[in-house]
């Protein structure tokens, strides 16, 4: 049976990101994501919280649509004539460039001239993975003069692009090989691909996750469950030792 839909709210969505910025910062998140258990408690914690019936699947969706904003947000950075202000994380356009902008580009109105809503839990989520040059620039440098935007199409023909461009190279003993460019359109263009690969790699690995959902959820209750009679302690302490008793059914058992 597929989740409910989810209206989320400006504080649900800052209470998941918080907690899952915590998870980053104590280095317990993997390579490739987060894992169930943090989900599946996250989830635990804003049910009690706003008496909901989340489910992994839908924090797991709802940190997607954030890591889609982060990626927008790096792009906008990128735009021809922008400042930034990281004190206030303002992306910051003069007043003729924001209109023609965003007569052409209305959904970015939310990131641009304006404090971006949560960013700093964003940047701590989802910063490692698509880190670029500009991070080391200071409060109201000028960004890149220009951005290059990647979609799933265009990632995949930027790879064989590549790969011809490299048999090319070798077949031809007559050119003097060139030497390589690096610019940040090329650093941006190899991020989105990666970004790209990745999210497909969680899908999948979620969806694979899903058809073992219903043989563990009654143990996994119950642990919740059995926790939660615990007095004195909160929910997001309990939350994280729940994650860890996921991760480690051979402690959960004995507990």
């Amino acid at each position: 049976m597929e989740p409910k839909q989810v209206v989320w709210t400006s504080t649900m969505s800052l209470h998941m990101l918080t907690h899952l910025s915590n998870v980053v910062a104590n280095g317990t998140r993997t390579s490739t994501g987060f894992k169930k258990a943090h989900l599946t408690a996250r989830a635990n914690a804003m049910n009690e919280h706003f008496q909901l019936s989340l489910t992994s699947v839908q924090i797991g969706n709802h940190n997607r649509t954030w890591r889609r904003k982060w990626a927008k947000i790096i792009k906008l950075k990128t735009l021809s004539g922008t400042l930034w202000d990281e004190e206030k994380s303002i992306i910051s356009l003069d007043h003729e460039h924001y209109t023609n902008h965003i007569k052409d580009h209305e959904e970015d109105e939310p990131f641009l001239n304006k404090t971006i809503e949560h960013y700093k839990e964003m940047a701590t989520i989802h910063g490692n993975s698509m880190a670029t040059w500009q991070y080391a620039k200071g409060s109201n440098d000028p960004l890149a003069t220009e951005v290059t935007t990647i979609s799933d199409d265009e990632a995949t023909k930027v790879n064989k692009e590549d790969v011809a461009q490299s048999q090319n190279v070798g077949e031809s003993s007559a050119t003097k090989p060139k030497r390589a460019k690096t610019n940040a359109c090329g650093e941006e263009g190899l991020q989105a691909t990666l970004m790209v690969v990745g999210e497909r790699l969680a899908i999948a690995i979620e969806k694979d996750v899903e058809k073992d959902k219903d043989k563990d959820k009654n143990s996994a209750k119950e642990l919740w469950d059995n926790m939660k009679e615990l007095p004195e302690f909160g929910l997001d302490f309990l939350a994280h030792y729940y994650a860890y008793l996921i991760e480690n059914p051979h402690i959960a058992t004995a507990f």
